[in-house]
């Protein structure tokens, strides 16, 4: 008879063997990746009588600022089900029992970038945040600037770091990297092969750009700027790099930025699944005096009435929703009257709801990172 478990780390060689099946990267990525960034505690598992491994799901720690708070978080890195254990209900099988289990290790929140949103509705995993593209099949090149320059990440990691610190801060949903996280993250990237390229002031870095450059094109991964004409600059240098070729650049919701001749185009990148709503609303629920109905078929402990002070509550609350649209209301990737009109919240005291709307405005939700 399967169960359901946390992986060990004796169960690294199946846990790589079913992802090399399951996934395209490259030798060298999964290489690193399962050397640097396999953490057993945070994945789970079927696992068959005969000990094989049938299904699984990896995830990282990291930490995620939420409307400045900064919540411990669990990014889901990858997630699969061997072609021969297909079509039984496995992964929604597994992700229930990994919520519930990332739960228990104090994690709160849980985003992932799945390759087909709606993949993950079925388990309360809505999109929290949008992220714009700008492409051209084949670029005519673009005027760049001489304070445009090719950066080794290793040399220049404090200032490329300082460009990040500062440039995320308008960002809600973004993931909270320390230096020694950053560090890590670049690792990733150069595994891979990755190139940037800085817009410099001096020692300052005003705009950075983590691209790819291989047969299929330039693709700019990473890019955050101080400011739009910075990210402008660095987004010509990558079209002007790929001249004749495919281009493609990844850009916060809000840029400014343009390509004469590319597409641009925004919508839902990101999702993500709260693991303990109690402890979401005490870190972002501002302990204001007013209570909320969530609904939750995944995680049986997310369902109640809770206090913005993150606590359990006999009190009548003025709203009731799912936990997936708090989740979006929570980052700020819907307003309250937004999921109101939706008909996805209800409110059962209209001036609260009206107070509660005003005391969490929208905000400008981004995550960069994929893994």
């Amino acid at each position: 008879m399967k169960k359901l478990r946390p992986a060990r780390i004796s169960d690294k060689e199946q846990f790589r063997a079913l992802w090399d099946i399951s996934f395209n990267d490259s030798r060298e990525f999964s290489d690193w990746f399962f050397d640097k960034r396999f953490v057993p505690d945070y994945c789970a598992l079927i696992e068959e009588e005969d000990g094989f491994i049938s299904s699984e799901v990896q995830s990282l720690p990291v930490f995620l600022k939420v409307r400045g708070a900064v919540i411990p978080s669990a990014i889901m890195v990858g997630a699969c089900t061997h072609p021969d254990f297909k079509r039984r209900g496995y992964m929604k099988e597994l992700y229930t029992y990994y919520m519930n289990m990332i739960s228990g290790l104090g994690v709160v929140l849980c985003p992932h970038t799945p390759a087909v949103l709606r993949t993950y509705y079925y388990v309360g995993h809505y999109p929290v945040s949008d992220t714009a593209f700008i492409e051209a099949e084949e670029s005519k090149g673009a005027e760049i600037t001489e304070d445009a320059v090719q950066l080794e990440l290793a040399e220049n990691m404090s200032a490329v770091y300082k460009c990040y610190q500062l440039a995320s801060r308008r960002f809600s949903g973004i993931v909270c990297r320390s230096y020694a996280d950053f560090a890590l993250k670049c690792a990733d990237y150069l595994s891979c092969g990755a190139k940037c390229v800085g817009i410099t002031d001096g020692g300052n870095v005003l705009a950075y750009a983590v691209y790819f450059d291989d047969k299929d094109g330039i693709h700019g991964e990473e890019i955050m700027a101080l400011d739009e004409t910075s990210e402008q600059k660095a987004v010509n240098y990558l079209f002007n790099l790929g001249k004749g070729r495919k281009v493609s650049v990844k850009l916060p919701p809000d840029t400014k930025t343009e390509y004469n001749g590319g597409i641009k185009r925004i919508g839902p990148r990101n999702v993500c699944g709260i693991a303990d709503v109690g402890a979401f609303l005490k870190a972002v629920g501002k302990n204001l005096p007013y209570a909320v109905e969530i609904k939750d078929d995944a995680v049986p402990e997310n369902n109640g009435v809770f206090n913005f002070s993150g606590e359990r509550t006999t009190n009548r609350p003025q709203l009731s929703m799912t936990v997936y649209r708090f989740a979006q209301w929570m980052f700020g990737y819907r307003s309250l009257n937004e999921l109101i009109q939706m008909s996805e919240a209800v409110t059962l005291d209209s001036r609260a709801g009206e107070e509660l709307d005003r005391f969490f405005p929208k905000q400008v939700c981004h995550i960069i990172d994929e893994y």
